[in-house]
């Protein structure tokens, strides 16, 4: 029900949702590639992940690893992981059947956001937090535009 309720929901706040498979809906946030990742057997949960935002090499992975941790210790709410050969972020929540679903939407989508670019400042060594001034997508040589 709660998954019917998130796609409404995100097409009526303009997002154009492309089916992506096993990993749910793919759609495009201020130039982030994000997924909604739905549970078939949680109806509460919801998931948003901005996907293969930074490749994983032996030679990087150390690095990586801490800055992975790092941006988790920093910003609340997003869970950045080293997925495979790649680094995703995830949004998860629990849905109430009272909570307004917009506000939460924005929430999500402005959170992945800042966590792309905290980590992006981080493994180039800029240690500052994202700033308003960020509204776009930098995309960087290592982050990719397909899903998988």
């Amino acid at each position: 029900m709660n998954k019917e309720k998130v796609l409404a929901q995100l097409e009526e706040l303009g997002f154009a949702l492309e089916e992506a498979g096993e990993y749910g809906y793919f759609f495009k946030f201020e130039g982030l590639n994000v997924l909604y990742m739905p549970d078939d057997d949680d109806e509460n949960f919801m998931r948003f992940a901005v996907p293969n935002i930074y490749d994983v090499t032996e030679e990087n992975k150390a690095l990586v690893l801490e800055v992975v941790n790092n941006t988790n210790m920093t910003i609340k709410y997003s869970k950045t992981c080293v997925f495979g050969d790649d680094v995703w972020i995830f949004y998860e929540y629990r849905l109430f059947g009272e909570d307004n679903l917009e506000d939460i939407i924005e929430h999500s989508m402005r959170l992945l956001q800042a966590t792309f670019f905290l980590f992006h400042r981080k493994i180039e060594g800029d240690d500052s937090l994202p700033s308003e001034d960020d509204d776009e997508n930098d995309n960087s040589d290592e982050s990719k535009e397909d899903v998988a």
